[in-house]
């Protein structure tokens, strides 16, 4: 297996010879994956590079305050043009991410860069700069920035720790580490706009967004057997606020619900699917999400079903 080190020189190198990037952001975008593609993409503006940026779908209102995230395109389209290399962002594989169908539409010749965090991901790049000890992907790029002596500007900076306060669910969960921190104090020193990224990912809810909140608290069972504490989100739930406002449900319940091992947050998805999110203190959850067809890390991993969320006397199961 190659060396971080060899694998940040080939990506430099191979970005510095490029003249047109394909940045990609999975589908449902968080903060990881925005950040770390958004860095990118504020440095490859920099350095003058023809660079495009895309996404299934629309980056949520949450992460507005990003430099460049109006650039982003939903257009598949893209896929049909030519790029020298084609860089994918924080996804196991290429169905997660939302471009499985695209990818195969781009004319040959270019270079697919995986960069990724997680346990299961499946190395489906050209170039495969998957880190596993790192906190989030974007931890990965400022190892990448710092390997390579890439100057990190506020606008990249921010981007970064964007992704790293969010996939440590602001540096409490158990993907914080000793490197994640100091990375987020490196970043702190560039210029990162730390208030930005507090006000409006951490503080900014609605009223809608609140109440939401309490009807997930009100429907929280306690499964004694599994020491498991469950909730749900039906698709109605969610017609008048944004979809990611549920997203942080699971890192919140995990810092909350001290006596009890596993959360496992089940959302109703408009599409006729059901979405499970699982967190944990010392059990590997990336092993039953995998039994579900799902993966992730060993405290935070999630899965998708077909069917539809039903509520019994025992507490939630997904209905085919």
């Amino acid at each position: 297996m190659s060396s971080p080190a060899y694998l940040f020189g080939c990506l430099h190198e191979a970005i510095s010879s490029a003249e047109r990037l394909l940045l990609v952001a999975h589908k449902k975008p968080d903060g990881d994956t925005l950040g770390s593609s958004s860095s990118m993409l504020n440095w490859l503006l920099r350095e003058g590079k023809t660079v495009t940026a895309f996404c299934v779908d629309p980056p949520p209102k949450t992460f507005r305050y990003l430099d460049n995230i109006q650039r982003y395109t939903a257009d598949p389209t893209v896929f049909d043009q030519s790029y020298d290399v084609v860089i994918v962002f924080d996804s196991g594989d290429l169905r997660y991410c939302g471009v499985d169908q695209l990818i195969p539409r781009l004319p040959s010749g270019y270079l697919l860069v995986n960069i990724d965090h997680h346990v299961t991901n499946q190395c489906y790049g050209h170039l495969n700069l998957v880190l596993t000890d790192a906190s989030s992907t974007a931890e990965i790029v400022q190892r990448f920035y710092e390997a390579t002596r890439v100057w990190v500007d506020a606008r990249m900076a921010t981007s970064v720790l964007t992704g790293l306060v969010t996939d440590t669910s602001n540096f409490s969960n158990a993907a914080t580490n000793p490197k994640s921190l100091e990375v987020a104090s490196t970043l702190l020193a560039a210029g990162a706009r730390l208030n930005d990224i507090s006000r409006h990912v951490l503080f900014d809810k609605t009223i809608p967004a609140l109440r939401l909140w309490g009807l997930l608290l009100s429907r929280l069972r306690h499964h004694a057997t599994y020491d498991v504490v469950s909730t749900y989100v039906l698709k109605e739930d969610v017609l008048d606020v944004s979809a990611d406002i549920v997203e942080g449900v699971s890192n919140f319940l995990n810092r909350v619900t001290g006596n009890t091992d596993t959360i496992l947050v089940l959302r109703e998805l408009s599409n006729g699917t059901v979405k499970g999110s699982f967190r944990s203190v010392a059990r590997d959850v990336s092993k039953l999400a995998r039994l579900l067809g799902g993966g992730g890390h060993k405290k935070a991993a999630g899965f998708t079903l077909s069917g539809s969320i039903e509520e019994t006397a025992d507490g939630q199961r997904v209905v085919y």
